[in-house]
């Protein structure tokens, strides 16, 4: 009977070793090849991931600028936006009842083939003589295709006056 109590001690004394030596933490060991990078916390990704989102073309209106017939409105896709078949997208000027001003589509005349900065731009003619405030909106043109072909759509907004 006591080698049997002597076992079950013993067991119970290795199996606490065990579970002791595998819950160590051996962050400190430089050797290691299994490290692993360790966030802090889930909002540096979240920062992260929405700073990345945030990243868009620059234009050359601002936010409460006063537009007057006939503007041109200049877009610098920065290499963020990838423009297609000459196009980086369209932009449409909406007045403060909602009623669409008007449009047009973003174009230029530089080599629009590459991933450096390269400036669209399109020329709006309108009449904003019942409207007092208004919004710029501008589109990208994701392209077409499936899957990887086709971008995402994106769209922001600047508030102008008129």
């Amino acid at each position: 009977m006591m080698k049997n109590i002597n076992l079950k001690l013993n067991l119970v004394v290795f199996s606490l070793a065990f579970i002791f030596m595998s819950c160590k933490d051996d962050s400190n060991n430089k050797n290691n090849p299994t490290d692993v990078i360790k966030l802090t916390s889930k909002e540096e990704v979240t920062t992260e991931k929405k700073i990345e989102k945030l990243k868009l073309p620059t234009v050359n209106i601002q936010e409460n600028d006063k537009l007057v017939s006939p503007v041109e409105i200049k877009v610098n896709s920065q290499g963020v936006w990838t423009a297609s078949e000459g196009t980086l997208g369209y932009v449409e000027l909406i007045n403060e009842k909602g009623i669409e001003l008007a449009s047009g589509i973003l174009t230029t005349q530089e080599n629009w083939m590459t991933n450096k900065p390269v400036v669209f731009s399109t020329e709006l003619i309108f009449d904003s003589k019942n409207s007092m405030d208004g919004i710029l909106i501008i589109h990208n043109d994701p392209g077409s295709g499936d899957g990887d072909e086709a971008g995402e759509k994106i769209s922001f907004k600047i508030p102008v006056t008129f």
